[in-house]
């Protein structure tokens, strides 16, 4: 399996998922024209894609879907209320697949999760292929006893360390959206994710790529180094970090 990271952050989200006889993409976040730019970047063929599949229905996850899948004639999955959601963003016609549990694609096998977020359904995905499995999980304010449950299958992770708390609270944002981002149904804060992972590290995890990081209230470089305080040194290496305007390298699990 191979996966890149195409945009993470409050501006667009997309992650490229590849296996052995399918490629899908994780939500389309940006538009149409910018994920096709970021997968070229990378030496990635839009032309290939062969689903879109959504974790929910806030814009920075699905603002391009329609015209994307539109674009390739290809399905978009989803659960059936996020399918709703983005009913204005669809062409007549077109494809689209509602799941609302574990389903295969392909010769990948899919098993969302539900996370806490402000955006009723939002799912986590575990991706897996031949026994290796990559987790994604962002969007969530808290995270829950089922949540630890599916991260402990992982042998990769993306995850979500969206905020410093500091800078936060000492910053511009006014005080309801301070308390949304802080809530349990905002993001994961560094500490947060910090704590997560070292419940989770461990010799069967490749790689840990911190996501969703806000432009305003975090630093790829704190989100870093705060995390890294809590697991250990060992596992630094494993770890690293992904900002909005970067494309992350072409990850192989």
């Amino acid at each position: 399996m191979k996966y890149c990271i195409l945009a993470s952050g409050s501006r667009g989200n997309s992650i490229y998922v590849e296996g052995r006889d399918t490629r899908v993409l994780i939500d389309v976040g940006l538009s149409a024209r910018e994920i096709e730019n970021r997968l070229r970047s990378k030496n990635l063929d839009p032309a290939a894609i062969d689903a879109v599949i959504l974790t929910h229905a806030h814009n920075d996850h699905v603002k391009g879907v329609g015209v994307f899948a539109n674009r390739y004639k290809i399905p978009v999955y989803g659960h059936p209320e996020t399918l709703d959601g983005i009913t204005r963003l669809l062409k007549p016609g077109q494809k689209v697949q509602a799941t609302n549990g574990p389903f295969q694609f392909r010769g990948i096998h899919l098993t969302p999760f539900r996370v806490p977020h402000d955006c009723e359904p939002t799912h986590g995905f575990l991706v897996q292929e031949d026994g290796r499995v990559l987790a994604i999980c962002t969007d969530l304010g808290y995270v829950t006893p089922d949540i630890r449950a599916h991260l402990k299958q992982a042998h990769a992770l993306i995850l979500e360390s969206n905020h410093d708390p500091e800078m936060l609270m000492g910053g511009p944002y006014p005080f309801h959206l301070k308390d949304r981002i802080a809530g349990r149904t905002g993001h994961l804060s560094n500490h947060n994710a910090g704590e997560l992972l070292q419940e989770l590290i461990g010799p069967h995890i490749r790689q840990v790529v911190l996501g969703h990081l806000s432009n305003e209230n975090n630093t790829p470089e704190l989100a870093l180094n705060t995390v890294r305080r809590y697991i250990s040194p060992e596992y630094h290496s494993r770890l690293s970090v992904i900002e909005q305007r970067t494309v992350s390298e072409v990850y192989h699990l």
